[in-house]
């Protein structure tokens, strides 16, 4: 369990970065989570599942053969808020989105995420972009959170 916590692949992906307006909210801007739950195991048989077709290519790199999606998680979080969500055994993840940074011109959402109950993690992902995480062991497997943030637009 400490191996897979010391294993937080953090390669931070950054995809296209479109600017957007930001919505705010009562506290400030609110940013939209996704998580993907992945289970990876390693397996003869290589597969990855047709919803995951968009980061295969990284999915191959780690180190596991088999991947397939257990939960997508979706959430609206306000500056300086948090929200919990629930995934596969019986774990929960929280959810705190702690302001916004500028890095090189970009736009960095600052998150912090706990899996319950001992795992608490800060990064930063550019709006629009996602990060892949490596979480705790599942089964016969590891958990990946595919994490992507983005600030919502203001409705006209």
């Amino acid at each position: 369990m400490i191996r897979t916590l010391q294993c937080v692949l953090t390669a931070a992906i950054i995809l296209t970065l479109v600017p957007v307006a930001m919505a705010t909210g009562k506290n400030g801007p609110i940013a939209k989570i996704d998580i993907r739950v992945i289970y990876a195991v390693k397996n003869k048989v290589k597969s990855v599942a047709p919803e995951l077709e968009d980061i295969k290519g990284e999915l191959e790199e780690l180190p596991f053969s088999k991947f397939r999606l257990l939960d997508k998680l979706e959430a609206r979080v306000a500056e300086q808020s948090a929200v919990e969500l629930q995934f596969p055994g019986q774990r929960s993840i929280a959810v705190r989105f702690r302001g916004l940074r500028t890095s090189r011109g970009k736009k960095m959402i600052s998150l912090q995420l706990t899996i319950k109950p001992a795992l608490k993690i800060r990064l930063r992902v550019a709006d629009g972009g996602r990060t892949l995480l490596l979480g705790p062991s599942h089964l016969e497997g590891n958990l990946i959170l595919d994490i992507s943030a983005k600030l919502e637009e203001k409705k006209k």
